[in-house]
């Protein structure tokens, strides 16, 4: 009898332990560790990122350009209750057809990405996604998970290298966020672009012609980041139907007037 509950006390053990080891392999990132990350680290992050992006590519920061921009930031962000002024968007001269969130609320958008696009309304699409990243605290969510906290707080404190910057920044630019990181995001942005009378079919068929075209040239940046693209279309097109809206152009201009605009700046 003694060596049987000897025998299951040292099962019980076991059990414990290996239950322990599984659970301390799970990498849980929530609101409370993020929390630990203060705002002013945050902001200081994404100063040294976006500050290792400029070293090696071109910022364009025309009238013109921040004009157009500020056009389409203000019209999804004003009836959603987001303080536009608190976005910062950086356009950045490139053949990527990308655009992405930093922390801090800094925005990334290539020129290839306005090359790409077909109007305003989907770049207005990629923006209210990329928006959602930020709102949702997806940004520092992922690098907690890819590039760990002692990492973050040793780059927001300026001991980090060139080398471990390039690759926090490659991280956020052509890395994807989870499955349902990408349905929350996108689900705000049919919301953002319905309440400012912009018809969400524009982000779907954006996303459906990157997946149509991802076996084009690598400058497609924005599908490897934004897996199931095609699948994802179709929810939008779909979900959008639960919304009721009027579909307003954004811009006066025609696309390829403000295309130029961005060529001319180059």
């Amino acid at each position: 009898m003694t060596q049987k509950i000897l025998f299951q006390f040292f099962v019980l053990v076991a059990l414990f332990f290996g239950l322990w080891f599984s659970l301390s392999q799970i990498n849980y990132v929530d609101r409370a560790d993020i929390e630990k990350f203060t705002k002013e680290n945050e902001k200081k992050l994404g100063e040294l990122i976006l500050k290792t992006i400029k070293a090696t590519q071109e910022e364009l920061d025309s009238a013109n350009i921040r004009a157009i921009i500020d056009s389409i930031g203000v019209r999804i962000c004003k009836p959603s209750g987001v303080d536009y002024s608190n976005i910062k968007i950086h356009v950045i001269k490139s053949e990527e057809v990308n655009a992405f969130a930093l922390p801090d609320n800094n925005m990334v958008i290539y020129t290839g990405l306005i090359d790409y696009a077909k109007s305003a309304e989907e770049v207005a699409g990629v923006m209210a996604h990329e928006i959602g990243h930020m709102e949702k605290k997806h940004v520092m969510k992922k690098l907690v998970k890819e590039i760990g906290f002692a990492m973050l707080f040793t780059i927001a404190g300026g001991d980090a290298g060139f080398e471990i910057l390039r690759e926090t920044a490659r991280v956020l630019s052509s890395t994807a966020f989870d499955r349902s990181q990408e349905t929350e995001a996108d689900n705000y942005a049919i919301e953002m672009m319905a309440s400012t009378n912009i018809d969400p079919e524009h982000l779907g068929n954006f996303l459906f012609r990157l997946a149509k075209d991802h076996d084009m040239p690598e400058e497609l940046v924005w599908i490897s980041t934004h897996p199931e693209s095609k699948e994802r279309a179709a929810e939008i097109i779909s979900k959008k139907k639960e919304y009721s809206f009027k579909s307003t152009p954004i811009l006066k201009a025609s696309w390829e007037e403000v295309q130029k605009t961005f060529e001319d700046a180059d």
